[in-house]
Order: structure tokens, then sequence, then C-alpha cells
């Protein structure tokens, strides 16, 4: 009886209303806005990591999707830089992750998909001031 109640049933309602958005056009419309506004934001977060990152720091735009692949130098240890942002609540993905043998250590992952404020433009300077004080010991 439960499964019959979990997986017949359906909202009505709320897939009509998708099927609605879909026949109307209407979907197509929000991606070409949110295609537009995720391309302008990415200008934004590369324009910031330009300004607050160490100069040698080489950020790769994406061809799809909402995050940018970020280059340091190799005295950098992304996982470090990672354990630092986190304590200033900055969420960061370290590039190692994304290898099955620890390469991309100086590599990290953000999202840009909030949009930009200053909110984020603090988090982005405070990350830049710590890429520099980890790109800069000996």
């Amino acid at each position: 009886k439960m499964k019959l109640v979990h997986s017949v049933s359906s909202a009505t309602p709320t897939q009509a209303a998708i099927g609605h958005f879909f026949e109307t056009g209407r979907y197509d419309l929000h991606m070409r806005h949110l295609r537009k506004k995720l391309h302008l934001q990415s200008l934004q977060y590369i324009k910031a990591i330009a300004d607050y990152f160490p100069e040698d720091t080489h950020v790769m735009a994406p061809r799809g999707g909402y995050v940018l692949w970020i280059e340091m130098d190799r005295k950098v240890n992304a996982t470090e830089l990672f354990h630092e942002a986190m304590k200033a609540a900055i969420s960061i993905a370290p590039g190692q992750i994304f290898s099955t043998d620890g390469r991309f250590s100086n590599f990290i992952r953000i999202s840009f998909g909030h949009p930009y404020d200053v909110v984020i433009d603090k988090s982005l300077r405070t990350l830049g001031r710590l890429a520099h004080r980890l790109s800069n010991r000996q």
C-alpha cells in the first residue's frame, strides 16, 4: 500500500505547471537569461581573482558549468589553503581531490554560481590574502 502511495501518485498541479513552462518556451528564455547572468558573474569573479590573488595566478574560464579552475604558484598547497579558507567560512575545493595521484596540489576550484556581492568580494579578497601568504613562504 505504501509503495502504491509513493510511486503511483504524483503532484499533478506541479507537473502541469512544469509542462506549461516547457510548452510555452519559457524554459528556453529562462536558460538564456541564466547563461547571460552566469557569464557576467564569471567575469566579475575572474576580475576579482586578478585583483586580489598573486600575479602568477591563472584562471581557466569554463566552457560550461559554473566553476573556475585556478592555478597558483607551486608553493601554494591547495589543501592547506582549503583549511585556512574554511576557518574564514570560505568554501573552495582543493585540486588534489580531482586526481587519484595527488596532482593539482596548487590548484583550487571555486563556484561562481552565487551572484557577486560584497560578501563574495570580501571572501575573494581574503582568499587572495591567504594565497599571497602561502606563496611567499620559503
